[in-house]
């Protein structure tokens, strides 16, 4: 299943914490205004609390194929269209979904 199809910087956010199962917008606020996050159950570095059962890939998108007669060769700033982001009951098949929602 592809979740998102061009996904933006202002996405990235929220796709990791959908992935992780961790309300970030929420601890961000609370902190933005001091109050606490230690209820919250956030990931740290030593747990990272990683989900179980699935892993979430986000894979960029060009637009070769829309663009008729264009240079398919990048060039050192990899500019993408977008961003495809999926899930996957491990990093290979979430890879792989990625990779087909891309039309690669």
């Amino acid at each position: 299943m592809c979740i998102e199809y061009n996904v933006r910087a202002s996405r990235s956010f929220p796709f990791v914490s959908k992935t992780m199962g961790a309300y970030f917008i929420e601890a961000v606020t609370r902190a933005m205004v001091n109050v606490s996050t230690e209820d919250m159950n956030l990931p740290t570095l030593e747990t990272r609390n990683c989900p179980s059962g699935y892993v979430g890939v986000k894979a960029s998108m060009y637009s070769f194929t829309r663009l008729l007669g264009s240079d398919q060769v990048l060039g050192v700033e990899m500019a993408s269209t977008g961003e495809v982001a999926c899930y996957g009951q491990n990093k290979e098949e979430a890879f792989l979904k990625s990779l087909l929602s891309t039309g690669f």
